[in-house]
């Protein structure tokens, strides 16, 4: 993520009900975005993940697509990018909290090998639903492949 991005992950993320402040972000030494577009001469990026760094952990805080990007694979170019980080800045686990009733989200982490651990009740709002943690502990071996599909730019 750069500066020109800030205004449309702003909107991406009121679209997907995360409350984010990509310029608060992008100032934040712990802080990691990455966005993705559909078409790389496009100005404005179609999703992005935001990922805090605690240590030697990874805490993903949110990960939205535009309405008309979905189901296109960028949250999936994503999420491998965010893995490719984890390896090469020797992370030892990556973390999440999801929806109960977001199945799309939750078969994704699974098909990276994210694993369930407890529910949160009522640990979202707007509306009030359980969240679900999910983990995934990172080795040396991890790393996704590139797909070369979609652009990612780390901040």
């Amino acid at each position: 993520m750069t500066a020109r991005d800030i205004d449309a992950i702003d909107q991406l993320a009121k679209d997907a009900g995360f409350h984010v402040e990509a310029a608060k972000e992008l100032a934040r030494s712990f802080a990691h975005c990455w966005v993705a577009r559909l078409d790389t001469n496009s100005a404005e990026p179609d999703a992005f993940l935001l990922a805090w760094q605690a240590a030697d952990e990874l805490d993903v805080i949110a990960i939205a697509s535009a309405v008309g990007s979905r189901r296109r694979g960028l949250a999936r170019a994503l999420v491998e990018q965010l893995l490719r980080y984890a390896v090469d800045a020797q992370m030892r686990r990556v973390i999440l909290e999801v929806r109960h009733s977001n199945v799309a989200a939750i078969e994704l982490y699974r098909s990276f090998g994210f694993e369930e651990g407890r529910t949160r009740e009522g640990y979202y709002s707007e509306p009030t639903e359980d969240g679900i943690e999910m983990s995934l502990e990172i080795n040396d071996t991890l790393g996704a492949p590139k797909d070369g599909k979609h652009r990612c730019l780390e901040a």
